[in-house]
């Protein structure tokens, strides 16, 4: 279990697509899955979701969410974050139901994933300053019922943007990691637009030499005009 757990978490985090090794796993991870430890249950689950990999019935039915709740009292918050993404995609993504833990248990899911937090990054600073100083009133960390937290929220030709402010660890080879990715298209299916803000846009904005020797300030604020206009996904 810890190998196959490890396999699918590993693919899905570097974002890789990789179906048909998908459909093995599920396939032998549903054979096996009283086997699984609360670490492996967690990790096969996001694997999953992250992948977007819906042809696995047989492995997220019944019996899975009755491990789950088995495993109840075993997951660590790290686990419990994950299982929650997992079961916001199986359920609002996937049009499923079957495969989930109670309410109660899916309460903890929440819990956990709600509450985490950090101080706010210099880039997300800069970021701020550059909306404010449009007029765009964004507001800071507004939080969705879904549990998902938003670094920055404007509104934009009558439509709410959440502005995700993308620091390096959102990417690998500057690509998208599948945590990454996971979470836009999450945000994308409840309703919201997003704007993805990579950290070496921004930079090169403070650092690299431009041919109009435009002040910072303002080459931010062309920035985010033409990331509105053109890059909300």
């Amino acid at each position: 279990p810890q190998e196959l757990a490890s396999l699918a978490w590993a693919f899905a985090t570097v974002g890789q697509p990789a179906p048909a090794l998908f459909d093995g796993l599920a396939v032998v991870a549903a054979q096996r899955l009283t086997f699984f430890k609360p670490l492996e249950v967690a990790n096969v689950a996001w694997a999953f979701a992250a992948a977007d990999h819906r042809t696995a019935p047989a492995l997220f039915d019944e019996g899975f969410g009755r491990h789950v709740e088995s495993l109840g009292g075993g997951f660590n918050d790290g686990s419990l974050v994950q299982l929650h993404q997992w079961a916001l995609w199986l359920e609002r993504e996937c049009g499923r139901a079957e495969g989930l833990p109670s309410e109660q248990l899916r309460a903890r899911f929440h819990a956990a994933f709600a509450s985490r937090g950090g101080r706010p990054s210099r880039l997300h600073k800069e970021v701020l300053s550059a909306l404010a100083s449009l007029r765009l009133e964004p507001a800071e960390h507004l939080q969705t019922e879904e549990g998902y937290t938003l670094d920055l929220v404007v509104e934009w030709r009558g439509e709410k943007v959440a502005v995700m402010v993308d620091a390096p660890w959102h990417f690998h080879n500057r690509q998208p990691t599948g945590h990454t990715l996971l979470r836009r298209r999450q945000l994308r299916h409840f309703g919201w637009r997003v704007l993805p803000l990579p950290h070496w846009e921004w930079s090169t904005l403070y650092h690299s030499a431009v041919a109009d020797d435009a002040p910072p300030q303002r080459r931010m604020q062309t920035y985010l005009l033409y990331a509105l206009e053109q890059r909300v996904i």
